[in-house]
């Protein structure tokens, strides 16, 4: 059974690292971690167009994604998603493509992410877009408000946690799913 896992988080919350932490150590199996902002990035004029740039990222990202849950592996998104229409597409194109959604949740410490993301900000221009003006803890606020209206969200990992941890859980949330005895 393949895996298509949303790992939801505010930006800087370390999603990225955790997705591919998780990848490499299923790395027998050709997992991957997919970033739809990294292809987005690849999108020519994608800062000044990040909303259509960001569209066509998910629409190529979805023909990949779907063609590497179709060969038997497992995909997992690190994804700052707070639109429901994006995260049921998700989950269709799991249904789709014979794989199980499993939908989570990255706990994040805000003035943690608001640091690093003020780092990478310092660094120069970021795959990741910048946050419009909102602080982290308005951006941590709203994705609250959102998860609280996904039914099947499941929470990882906390602020004091280190990514093998992390990774633990995920796999714990992934043979549950597996066994029956947690809804994907």
């Amino acid at each position: 059974m393949a895996f298509l896992v949303l790992l939801n988080g505010i930006p800087a919350s370390g999603k990225s690292t955790v997705a591919r932490a998780w990848a490499e150590r299923h790395a027998p199996d050709l997992p991957v971690a997919f970033d739809i902002d990294v292809l987005r990035a690849m999108i020519g004029g994608w800062r000044t167009a990040l909303r259509p740039a960001g569209e066509a990222a998910r629409v190529m990202a979805t023909a990949a994604i779907g063609a590497h849950l179709r060969s038997g592996r497992d995909v997992i998104i690190p994804q700052y998603a707070r639109r429901a229409d994006f995260v049921d597409d998700l989950a269709a194109l799991a249904t789709d493509s014979g794989a199980v959604f499993v939908e989570l949740a990255l706990r994040a410490d805000a003035a943690e992410a608001d640091r690093r993301f003020a780092t990478r900000a310092a660094e120069g221009p970021s795959v990741h877009g910048d946050l419009g003006g909102d602080r982290m803890v308005d951006v941590h606020v709203g994705l609250e408000a959102f998860l609280a209206t996904r039914t099947r969200v499941q929470r990882v990992g906390g602020p004091d946690q280190g990514v093998p941890d992390v990774v633990d859980e995920i796999d714990a949330v992934l043979a549950a799913v597996a066994a029956g005895s947690v809804n994907g």
